[in-house]
């Protein structure tokens, strides 16, 4: 799929999720996993305050 974009997906600074919106996933000390703007500094000991949004918040909608 990334192919297609010509775009790679990189891993190890957070998985980048190419699109409108870029953002990055990464998982804190505790395990759990943020969806960030694809700026924000993977080194960041508080996620929330850099505007990211814990996963397990996230309300997605499932089916097929």
């Amino acid at each position: 799929m990334a192919e297609q974009h010509g775009k790679k997906i990189h891993v190890g600074q957070g998985i980048l999720k190419p699109g409108i919106r870029p953002i990055r996933v990464y998982v804190d000390k505790d395990g759990e996993y943020w969806l960030c703007d694809s700026n924000v500094d993977p080194e960041s000991s508080d996620f929330r305050k850099e505007g990211c949004t814990p996963y397990s918040e996230t309300q997605m909608s499932e089916g097929g």
